[in-house]
């Protein structure tokens, strides 16, 4: 029996602001904010909250193939305020130094 994997893939992305006021884009992937949409997160990211809180939900749960895909710079910022094990923080210090 053959095993077939789907991987996780970028449908898009949005130019947003972040709460510091800079713009940055930001890719678009299905899961991370479970309660919404593809189609509805370009406008929600829009608001600097929403996106603050879809970068740290990347942060603690995807895989590095998504989060690979947003601004490294951005990472780092969020990275200080997001609650994660240790063990994941640290991989992700090292995946983003």
């Amino acid at each position: 029996m053959k095993r077939v994997y789907t991987f996780v893939k970028k449908s898009g992305a949005v130019e947003c602001r972040t709460p510091s006021g800079e713009k940055t884009e930001i890719p678009l992937f299905p899961g991370i904010l479970k309660h919404l949409c593809v189609v509805d997160l370009p406008r929600y990211l829009q608001d600097p909250a929403v996106l603050l809180k879809y970068t740290r939900e990347a942060l603690k749960t995807a895989p590095w193939q998504v989060l690979r895909e947003f601004p490294r710079a951005w990472l780092r910022q969020c990275l200080a305020s997001t609650e994660m094990r240790p063990e994941r923080r640290r991989a992700l210090e090292f995946l983003l130094e």
